[in-house]
């Protein structure tokens, strides 16, 4: 058929496109297109929650090699810059320092991000952290009796810090 100068073609086999019959199919039914709805908001989800957690657990692992790192190159200042220091007086600071000082110097064997336990989960009596804990950094020196310490970590904005424990006032 033709009017004016262009041509209209209506053989319905041409305009079956895939994408024209599952945009019948849509309109035809409502119901699929809640479960289509529905199914790509889960997928969304799941997406967004896989998302947060590489991204915590890349900012864990990252403040454990900046403290391995602190560590080897024997930097005090460096491991003190790892704490996070809100609403520390500055008695517990020194005490801090003081800790950071008698081990700076230990040769490192290894720098583990745990999962928190139960125990770390729990409420000490007299004391609560500065930040809500995340995760456990363990830091095992080369020593013959393979020394360890503990660190809490928690999240400080958009990365994660070392906690200090304050008294519970």
């Amino acid at each position: 058929m033709r009017h004016g100068s262009c041509v209209h073609i209506s053989d319905p086999a041409i305009r079956s496109t895939p994408f024209s019959l599952v945009l019948q199919l849509f309109l035809r039914h409502p119901w699929l297109r809640r479960l289509s709805a529905a199914l790509l908001g889960l997928l969304l989800g799941v997406a967004l929650v896989a998302a947060w957690g590489w991204w915590n657990a890349r900012s864990l692992r990252a403040l454990a090699d900046d403290l391995r790192q602190a560590y080897e190159t024997h930097d005090a200042i460096a491991m003190e810059q790892l704490f996070c220091w809100d609403g520390v007086d500055a008695a517990t600071r020194g005490r801090i320092r003081f800790v950071i000082l008698q081990e700076h110097e230990l040769p490192v064997d290894s720098v583990t991000v745990r999962p928190l336990t139960a125990f770390d989960r729990q409420v000490s009596p007299g004391l609560r952290p500065n930040l809500t804990p995340a995760g456990t950094i363990e830091v095992t020196f080369a020593t013959t009796d393979r020394l360890s310490a503990a660190y809490l970590a928690g999240r400080d904005g958009f990365r994660h810090r070392l906690i200090v424990m304050l008294p519970a006032n």
